[in-house]
Order: structure tokens, then sequence, then C-alpha cells
């Protein structure tokens, strides 16, 4: 099989492009002014259900960025050990390190510079954002783990190193 779908590439730029968006949207709602700043009446918990689902949707996207699938990259070198199979828990620590340092200093300079916009700086909106930064995490990792089991049980799929047993016999 020689066309692999190129599942890094997909998962990366989705990722970055969602991440833009929500990016976009949340300098845009933090430093707007509250006079129109829209209530949106579907969340809870008012303005820190706000907070809460912006930075879940942040945290969703940019572990999605910055996620780094086994076995799709560069051609594996003789000594290094094969990636048989796609376990989440042993390749995505650092995506999800570099998600939760990112959402944080991002909530952090948010609350830092929205006074100058009119706004009041919460510390409390910090915390929101964290925990809708770990929301995000645990959603983003349920959805791979059960996309990851479909991809398990075919690495022909997203794996480039994997190559056709051709039966020569025949």
């Amino acid at each position: 099989m020689s066309r692999r779908i190129p599942l890094q590439k997909i998962v990366r730029v989705t990722g970055i492009i969602l991440t833009l968006v929500v990016v976009y949207l949340i300098v845009l709602f933090s430093f707007m002014s509250k006079e129109s700043y829209p209530q949106i009446s579907w969340i809870p918990f008012a303005d820190k259900g706000d907070h809460m689902a912006a930075y879940a949707a942040f945290g969703f996207s940019f572990f999605l960025a910055t996620l780094q699938i086994p076995g799709s990259g560069k051609q594996r070198t003789a000594y290094s050990k094969p990636h048989s199979t796609l376990h989440i828990t042993s390749w995505s620590g650092r995506s999800i390190i570099y998600t939760l340092v990112t959402g944080t200093l991002l909530g952090s300079l948010v609350e830092v510079i929205q006074p100058r916009f009119g706004r009041t700086r919460e510390w409390f909106d910090l915390a929101a954002d964290f925990m809708g930064l770990v929301v995000g995490l645990a959603v983003v990792l349920l959805l791979l783990k059960l996309v990851g089991s479909y991809f398990t049980a075919r690495p022909w799929l997203y794996d480039p190193n994997w190559k056709d047993e051709v039966d020569e016999t025949l």
C-alpha cells in the first residue's frame, strides 16, 4: 500500500486552525467592553462558565496542534524501538504539559491586560481558565482513545514505516 493517510498532518493542521480561531475569539471577548459583551444563557455559571468553555476549546485545539503521533514522522533508525501500537498515555504527556502551560500563560496575560480595556481583573477567572483547560484535555484524550482504537488495528493507515508483507511464494 503506497498511499497512507497523513494522519499526523491532518491532526496538526486541524489543531492549528482551531487554535487560531479560539485564541482570536478569546482575545476578542476578553477585551470587549462589558456593555457590548454578549450574554450567553446556555452556559452555566455566568462569567466563569464562559471562561471554562473558552479555555476548554483552547485546551482541545492546542493539544491537537502540538500532538506528535508515534510513527508519523521520520523513518526509524535501526536501533530505535518500533511503535507497534497507538498508546495515548505513553506519548501525549508533552502535549498535555505544553497545553496546560500555554493556556495558563494566555489566561494570565489576558487577566493582567484586561484593566486597560475597562474590564476588571479577577483571579478566579484564571482558576476557571485552568479548569477549562483540564476539561478540554479530558475531552480530547477521550476522543483520541475512541479514535485511536480504530487506528491501532490498522497501522498501515498512520505509520509511514509500515511495510506490506508480500507473499513471494505465489
